[in-house]
């Protein structure tokens, strides 16, 4: 249905964009304590925060779609290991899966269950054609991304606002410093006229590292609004993932 198809889009928009793109970080623990004078110290203090560097499992979560042709609310059991290779179970409300999703260095899969269909791409491919740079699963999770930051303002007294940029895209993140962690962001894509919008709220810690809880973010070109909630995320996944697909219909991303 063309429902699904809607659904596996989404999702691999939000998820599975940065699937290549992690760096190893070192794990120094979640840092606390008075803001630094420094603006690089403030960034390297909330990149020590990053979720993603060593993988993770979102055990119980959701998405929430809105302003698409097809809205409601979806439960969510995703992976992601420390290499960058990402699983997740997207399901409707009696627990049945909806679609599957995977993605393997460079491959990327979306299975529905209910029409027998297997999508398949390259996650470069799939990323330039929504206007998406390769990192942004770290951006999603409110993460600091490598290099960020060639710009640098104090908005009030608890935010600082950091905007990067290249002939593709262009990044405006806002640190709030009370929590040491991004809690909004904007990117611009030049070529293709995107806009995302992410906002980042409900901060709680796994592992020693610091994670939004509640994450919304809008597409303004397509005019979607997707809301992500993690009830029960674990911090640190290493296990292999593997692109294993049914004997479905395939078709092209």
């Amino acid at each position: 249905r063309k429902e699904i198809k809607i659904i596996i889009v989404l999702t691999l928009v939000m998820f599975m964009s940065g699937c290549a793109a992690f760096r190893k970080g070192k794990d120094t623990g979640m840092v606390t304590g008075d803001v630094a004078v420094d603006y690089s110290t403030v960034a390297a203090t909330v990149m020590n925060n990053n979720i993603t560097d060593r993988g993770f499992e979102i055990r119980r979560g959701s998405i929430e779609l809105e302003g698409t042709e097809i809205e409601g609310k979806f439960g969510l059991h995703a992976r992601m290991n420390s290499k960058g290779d990402f699983y997740a179970s997207v399901r409707g409300p009696l627990g049945i899966e909806l679609v599957r999703l995977l993605a393997v260095g460079n491959d990327i899969a979306a299975i529905d269950r209910f029409n027998r269909k297997v999508y398949t791409g390259k996650k470069d491919e799939v990323m330039k054609k929504h206007g998406l740079p390769d990192d942004i699963m770290r951006i999603l999770f409110g993460d600091m991304p490598d290099g960020s930051g060639t710009d640098f303002t104090l908005n009030g007294e608890n935010e600082i606002v950091m905007i990067s940029g290249n002939d593709d895209f262009m990044r405006e993140l806002t640190i709030c410093t009370d929590e040491m962690k991004i809690c909004r962001e904007r990117i611009d894509a030049g070529k293709t006229s995107h806009q995302v919008y992410l906002n980042f709220y409900d901060f709680r810690s796994a592992g020693g590292k610091k994670y939004a809880s509640r994450i919304t973010m809008e597409e303004k070109k397509r005019m979607f609004h997707v809301k992500l909630s993690i009830d029960d995320l674990r911090y640190g996944y290493d296990s292999d993932i593997e692109l294993i697909l049914p004997s479905y219909t395939r078709q092209n991303l």
